[in-house]
Parts: C-alpha cells; structure tokens; sequence
C-alpha cells in the first residue's frame, strides 16, 4: 500500500519535470519473477524506472542508505534492500534470490554505483543472479541530460534470457564478461 501511495505521488511530478516518455512496456514478461537491469547515472534512476513500471520493482540499495532510520523506513516500505558494495553480499544474494523465487521482479544497477563517465563496466551479480534463479533479465535504458523540463527516454528492451548457462559450472570473471554483455545491449538501446 506505501510502494502505490509513493507511485501515485511521485509519478505525475517526475514525469512532468523530467518530461518521460517509456517504450517498449510489451517486452516486460507477462509473469513477475524478473529482473530489471538499467543503466545508473544519477540517484533518481531508480525511482525514474520505478515509477515507470506497472509492476513493482524491489531494488538493490547500497547500505549506507539504510544507516538513516527514516531514509532505512521508506526504502523498505518501497520494498528496496540493502547491498554492501564492492563485495560478494551473500545476505543481498539470498534476499534477491528469495524475491525471484516468490514471483517478485528485482531491480539492479550492473555497474555496482552510478556512472557518469558512460564508461562500460559490469559487476558479475547480474549474471550470476539470472543463472542462479533461472530468471529472465529485462533491460532497461534511461536516455537524459538530467535537466528540469528536458526529454527522458526509458526504453525497455527484450527480455534476455541466460538459459544456456543454467546447468553450468562458471567462474566469476564468466559472470563478468555476461554481465559486460547485458551492459552493451542496455547501451544499444
């Protein structure tokens, strides 16, 4: 109920001030259990893709966040969770992996903190969730200058599915180089 007040607030303001426009809503998978995979430039990203999205979106939030009771409240009301960069979080894997599990859609930054460079870089958290859950990726760009009354573009592309590595025993620099490539096609898009 707090996830639909919050939406129903936030998103006529957002997308009057950021002026947003989202294609490619019928590529999102008919059943929940997905993961949503963007690029991440600024701190409203999430709530740009969020707000954007007819279903809801448990997203990954780095855990200083959550240090601030209040600002720990709210992110938790939205459904978000706490992930301990720049390490292998087991609490944040397992976390994700029960959302999926339960038919939840997860939302994820691939490049681990925002990029303002456009440089293309991935964590391997990505990929290796996708395998581990068997879940489809669904990636998504947001094309902004971030300016007040500008034109932003969420586009939605194909979901991606990992399939052909289900079964398979990978390394984590494999689970670099897909989560590179899921990275590229969110770039193309």
């Amino acid at each position: 109920m707090f996830y639909q007040i919050i939406k129903l607030l936030l998103k006529p303001l957002f997308n009057i001030f950021y002026v947003v426009r989202v294609e490619g809503l019928d590529n999102l998978p008919e059943e929940n259990g997905y993961i949503v995979c963007g690029n991440h430039a600024r701190v409203i990203d999430p709530i740009l893709i969020g707000v954007n999205m007819p279903k809801k979106i448990h997203f990954m939030a780095k855990n200083e966040l959550f240090k601030n009771k209040l600002v720990a409240f709210v992110l938790k009301g939205l459904g978000a969770f706490p992930v301990k960069r720049g390490e292998a979080d087991l609490k944040s894997i397992k976390t994700s992996l029960k959302l999926l599990q339960n038919q939840q859609n997860i939302g994820i930054f691939p490049e681990g903190t925002r990029n303002t460079t456009g440089e293309l870089k991935a964590e391997p958290g990505i990929a290796m969730l996708a395998i581990k859950s068997k879940r489809p990726i669904v990636p998504v760009a947001i094309k902004t200058d971030y300016n007040l009354f500008h034109r932003t573009d969420i586009v939605i592309g194909k979901a991606i599915n990992l399939s052909e590595h289900f079964d398979t025993k990978l390394k984590n620099e494999d689970y670099k180089d897909i989560s590179l490539e899921i990275m590229k096609k969110i770039k193309k898009l």
